[in-house]
């Protein structure tokens, strides 16, 4: 049986206060501090930055947090702060989206939970002593934070068991967190199914708990091929977030054909006698994403009265994963193809690039994303340098951009080989930008910006 402990009864409450062992207002020894740190789950949020004013009205800042990610926890000194939530707009000019206020204790972590949609989110506060007491255990507070006002019950097992076997953890409405559970030290499973219900909804991988601290698990919302387009977060004392997806969740992937030469393309996930997955893939397209079973799959390119080009390519594909599969032309001239992961965030105010450079004929070339007042040098967004046949990823905020593609040599002169016309990004969309090869272009190449 796993060994658990139930702290104070609690009730659903945006602020809590939980206490164990020996802790008390006083704080203790080990954890004389005060601690606190931020997490993002606003979906449809910019990358957000937390500033702290003082009673002195000195400020500071705490960190920046993106949807589904933490600030590391910090010490602060034992007060209480004016706190503002804010992010830098397309014009460069910091926007604020929320101010409210926190009240530091000795031995308190508080973390402060942004939620709901942005153009006007909502602040929850946990705020617990930290335990100094825990032998080679830990403990648990549950946190939903879905957008839909849905119940869950959470429940755990031992790594080695399954859910007839997973004990009860906690039952949370939204917009609230548990009461501190307490559990020996190793690996288990989580399970989630809505309120009362034995319908596992969301069963995670094996996960170690190894440290003797307080883990927060933030239920929020996903995008991709989820069952219920859930995540649940581990959050530590770090600024590294653990999301935990469904272990039983499809993936999907999309295809992008820079074949000028195999026009149309059919593309298999496994037999080339079964049906293609994706069927007359023109060139200088980019497939909508299909929906498949998590797994590893050989691919194969046909075109050209069938005969396979591309005979045994490699796609994983994990739980809930995106990813875009690339068809070009090696450094030898022989096709091949490139797999990137596509983000998983809602790309709203802040946008994920996968840039993939395809051209054979250069060690690097370097892309420029200019807003209308800007130029190549004074722009903040760009890669300085992708390889052949590789990938990179770029973070964008919303605005319009004119992308350039550029090689530098050994005495950084620069060669413009392609430019787009200013291009408008759209809420919701994931882009792919590719540097190719186009001998119908005035340089020979060009840049194939897709969605």
């Amino acid at each position: 049986m796993l060994l658990r402990q139930f702290i104070l009864p609690l009730t659903s409450l945006v602020l809590l206060s939980a206490c164990g062992g020996s802790s008390s207002s006083e704080g203790n020894d080990t954890y004389p501090g005060s601690y606190l740190q931020f997490y993002n789950g606003s979906s449809n949020s910019a990358t957000t930055t937390l500033t702290l004013t003082d009673s002195d009205e000195v400020e500071s800042t705490l960190g920046s947090a993106a949807f589904g990610d933490a600030t590391a926890l910090t010490t602060v000194d034992t007060e209480t702060y004016d706190l503002a939530f804010t992010y830098t707009d397309n014009s460069g000019d910091v926007q604020t989206v929320l101010e409210d206020q926190v009240s530091m204790k000795a031995s308190q972590k508080t973390v402060l939970f942004m939620v709901d949609n942005y153009e006007a989110p909502k602040l929850l506060n946990l705020s617990f002593l930290r335990d100094d007491e825990l032998d080679d255990q830990f403990k648990v507070y549950f946190a939903n934070l879905l957008a839909e006002n849905k119940t869950m019950d959470l429940y755990i097992s031992s790594s080695t068991e399954d859910f007839d076997d997973a004990d009860f953890v906690a039952t949370v409405g939204q917009n609230a967190f548990s009461e501190a559970v307490t559990f020996d030290t190793g690996s288990y499973i989580l399970y989630l199914t809505d309120a009362g219900s034995t319908d596992v909804v969301l069963q995670s991988p094996v996960y170690s708990f190894s440290y003797e601290t307080e883990y927060i698990l933030a239920l929020r919302d996903n995008a991709g091929p989820l069952k219920r387009k859930i995540a649940l977060d581990i959050i530590g004392n770090t600024t590294t977030v653990y999301p935990l997806e469904d272990v039983n969740s499809n993936a999907q992937f999309r295809v992008y054909n820079s074949l000028n030469d195999l026009d149309p393309a059919q593309i298999y996930a496994g037999s080339t006698s079964s049906t293609p997955v994706f069927a007359n893939v023109a060139a200088d397209t980019l497939t909508s994403y299909t929906e498949i079973p998590h797994g590893d799959y050989r691919v194969t390119l046909t075109a050209n009265e069938g005969a396979s080009q591309i005979p045994n390519g490699l796609l994983t594909l994990n739980q809930g994963e995106s990813k875009s599969l690339i068809f070009y032309r090696d450094q030898d001239d022989q096709p091949t193809v490139m797999s990137v992961k596509d983000s998983a965030t809602p790309q709203v105010y802040d946008f994920v690039f996968n840039v993939v450079n395809v051209i054979p004929d250069f060690e690097n070339v370097s892309i420029y994303f200019v807003p209308p007042d800007k130029t190549m040098e004074t722009t903040s967004y760009y890669i300085s340098s992708i390889n052949d046949a590789t990938s990179a990823s770029i973070t964008l905020p919303l605005d319009s951009y004119t992308v350039l593609l550029v090689r530098k040599d050994l005495n950084n002169n620069k060669t413009l080989l392609a430019q787009t016309d200013e291009i408008e990004l759209i809420q919701g969309s994931s882009y792919l930008l590719v540097a190719e090869k186009d001998p119908d272009t005035e340089t020979g190449y060009k840049i194939s910006l897709q969605y």
